[in-house]
């Protein structure tokens, strides 16, 4: 791995310079370093470094790819969806689901047939998602399964190209007009919307989710169809018209499709440690025997040693290689006479600081107990990066945990 090299390579220094591809950048290895640019001092990144143009791709308006103020009142906007209100309907969503999933292994069971555990994951965290996002139930488990198809188009070759174009040149991806995800891609999703709002309207219902949050702004937004404006950080304001529906929608998608790779990891590290299976499972019949009932979404905070296994799983195996920020601002590093100018790219590499011995002893080994209350508080807070850091850290890790366990 390159970027493994490089960070072992200048295992003495706390950050290095490079080029990534075109674009000058600064490789932080240091997670005091990395605390103070993600969050003391977040005002001076507080942009992605994956560039989408908003006039030429439909998903440019999603959280992840604005900047300045518009991120700042998207994310305002969409907080609202990661409540613990909003976060305790899922758990009704995840224990229907899951009983369809137990359907599946045991039929695969008494047929013999071997379990694509990644696919699985990826089958039920889907179902989960499009019902938080849509209000309708799917069934990916099904081999026909529209959704099931629709992931696996998001995550194509196709798709990481361009976001790998857009990494290196943003003036490129202007040249291209390049969308992130394929036309038909967008076009599917959009005509789910569409039909669900229609659907909705016509009945009036309204089912306090993610979609009908997404419904109240488009009808109380002032800024559609007038004239462009402009935060006083320059950035536009966008619409809040149906493509920035669309954008979360995207996102949302993607998101919880990615959230199978952790989950199955944790599967792959509990097979691998009988003792950690055995102490999860007890856990988790103590408080099934205790409640009388499947575990509900007041019992999932009872699960600590679950929730030590799970995050010592995003430890060892982050689905994410690299962290990217932009810097906004000319900026100067404190006890240093460093300063880097706007446009330059910081990289946090996840993986490299999250197996680092000097961050993690032992850090190759599956160890639940390094984020027991005994023993977290000793963890720098740079140096564990599995959502991100700091203000523009990922909203739905929460979800994301409860899905989980």
């Amino acid at each position: 791995d390159f970027y493994e090299k490089l960070y072992k390579n200048y295992q003495n220094e706390k950050y290095f310079g490079l080029h990534y591809f075109t674009r000058p950048a600064l490789l932080i290895r240091d997670p005091s370093l990395i605390k103070d640019i993600y969050i003391k001092d977040f005002g001076y990144f507080t942009s992605n470094a994956v560039y989408s143009n908003i006039d030429n791709d439909p998903f440019g308006e999603n959280l992840l790819f604005l900047h300045g103020q518009a991120w700042k009142e998207m994310r305002l906007k969409l907080s609202h969806q990661f409540t613990p209100s909003k976060l305790r309907l899922m758990n009704d969503y995840v224990e229907n689901i899951m009983k369809r999933a137990m359907d599946f292994i045991n039929k695969s069971i008494k047929q013999n047939e071997p379990i694509e555990i990644v696919q699985m994951n990826v089958n039920i965290a889907t179902d989960v998602i499009i019902q938080a996002v849509f209000g309708i139930e799917t069934d990916c488990f099904e081999e026909k399964s529209l959704f099931n198809s629709l992931v696996k188009k998001m995550f194509d070759t196709k798709t990481s190209t361009k976001v790998v174009i857009s990494l290196v040149s943003p003036k490129l991806n202007d040249l291209l007009k390049i969308n992130i995800f394929e036309k038909e891609v967008a076009e599917f999703v959009e005509n789910v919307i569409k039909d669900v709002i229609e659907y909705r309207e016509k009945n009036q219902i309204n089912k306090k989710g993610f979609l009908d949050a997404m419904m109240n702004i488009m009808k109380t937004n002032e800024n559609s169809n007038k004239k462009e404006k402009y935060f006083p950080d320059k950035t536009r304001v966008p619409e809040y018209g149906f493509k920035t529906v669309l954008a979360q929608a995207l996102v949302l998608i993607g998101g919880g499709a990615v959230s199978a790779v952790p989950i199955s990891f944790f599967l792959y590290e509990a097979s691998l440690n009988q003792e950690i299976q055995d102490k999860c499972r007890e856990e988790i019949m103590a408080v099934v025997n205790e409640t009388g009932t499947d575990i509900r979404h007041e019992d999932v905070g009872k699960l600590t040693y679950l929730d030590m296994a799970v995050k010592e799983t995003m430890r060892k195996n982050s689905p994410f290689i690299m962290l990217m920020r932009k810097c906004t601002k000319r900026y100067q590093f404190r006890d240093s006479n460093l300063t880097i100018e706007p446009g330059t790219l910081i990289l946090a590499p996840v993986r490299n600081i999250q197996l680092d011995p000097n961050n993690y002893p032992d850090p190759e080994s599956f160890i639940p107990e390094r984020f027991s209350v005994e023993n977290k508080g000793s963890i720098n807070a740079g140096a564990y990066l599995p959502w991100g850091l700091g203000p523009r850290m990922c909203l739905g890790s929460c979800q994301f945990y409860i899905k989980c366990k």
